[in-house]
């Protein structure tokens, strides 16, 4: 059954990638210079702000391009470029991974990667981010941090979340803002993709502007 499932879902997001119009206009206005493609591996700068992020399940690279770079180019123009690093998180991505609750191997490379921000830069304020399954990874990989380093993480931006309302146990509400669209089913935690999903580079906006609220530069 569960093959069924990922086979169809595959198909769906094969067309709902490279077949419906998706306006990213308005998002990307503040962020015209488009610093950032579909990977970024950028931990070692320790910049003044560094944010861990989790692409979707079949997007490339590893931050993907529907959601991560329109919102770290916003932020970029927010905060200032020199002031940002982006580490994105590799995992498969798979449609499997998706179905399991978020790929328990990139969930544990999440928390990874943000005790290794912590540790290797004392100084960085450090922000979580996911879109799709990556905001899966972003609930699991939350879990999985010491008091220590889940006290360093200054914002918590998540888009299109599965699980949207569940609450994170070490980490403080007023600190974390979620983007998903009222018609978007995967944010009702099912497996139907659809063009509002796609769409979250229009939250890139007030998802930067949450994020550089949340900081000092």
């Amino acid at each position: 059954m569960k093959t069924t499932i990922a086979t169809s879902l595959l198909a769906l997001l094969s067309v709902s990638v490279t077949g419906l119009p998706i306006d990213t206009s308005a998002a990307l206005t503040l962020g015209k210079r488009e610093i950032f493609g579909d990977t970024s591996n950028q931990l070692g700068n320790c910049a003044p702000v560094t944010v861990i992020f989790a692409r979707g399940t079949v997007e490339p690279g590893n931050i993907g391009l529907l959601a991560g770079p329109p919102f770290f180019d916003i932020l970029a123009g927010l905060i200032g470029a020199g002031n940002l690093a982006v580490q994105g998180v590799p995992y498969s991505a798979s449609i499997l991974g998706y179905l399991e609750g978020g790929d328990p191997a990139g969930s544990a490379t999440f928390a990874q990667l943000t005790e290794q921000a912590a540790s290797q830069c004392p100084h960085t304020q450090i922000v979580l981010s996911g879109y799709s399954q990556g905001a899966q990874l972003v609930h699991n990989g939350a879990a999985m941090l010491p008091a220590s380093v889940a006290a360093r993480v200054k914002a918590v931006v998540m888009f299109g979340d599965p699980y949207d309302g569940r609450t994170f146990s070490n980490i403080n509400e007023n600190i974390v803002d979620t983007f998903c669209f009222s018609t978007d089913l995967i944010c009702k935690d099912t497996i139907i993709v659809d063009p509002a999903h796609l769409s979250y580079s229009l939250d890139a906006t007030p998802a930067a502007l949450f994020v550089a609220a949340h900081v000092s530069v």
